[in-house]
């Protein structure tokens, strides 16, 4: 498993058009057997700052997610709601957590 948060800074007035756009694309992230999470989270008292919590079945699965047609697609629609690109971390489970 493979998880990755994508922080993202929305431009003022656009939070509403960046909600709808997450949840347009969702299905078609999920459609993918590879991706097991795509969740939308607003940071607490900010009306422009999100974290997209994204998991993975593997490596394999999280490329194949960068390279779709889908990921190009929202990438396009994103492009003039944020304030500039996302601070992506990709994360490994340790320990128990991870079998």
């Amino acid at each position: 498993m493979i998880n990755v948060t994508a922080a993202v800074t929305v431009r003022e007035g656009r939070a509403a058009d960046f909600e709808a756009a997450v949840a347009d694309a969702r299905p078609g992230m999920l459609a993918d057997p590879g991706c097991t999470r795509w969740d939308l989270q607003r940071v607490s008292r900010s009306e422009v700052d999100y974290v997209l919590l994204e998991e993975y079945v593997d490596g394999d699965a999280l490329r194949r997610h960068g390279q779709s047609a889908e990921f190009v697609a929202f990438g396009e629609v994103l492009k003039d709601m944020i304030a500039g690109p996302p601070v992506l971390s990709v994360l490994k489970p340790v320990g128990e957590q991870s079998r």
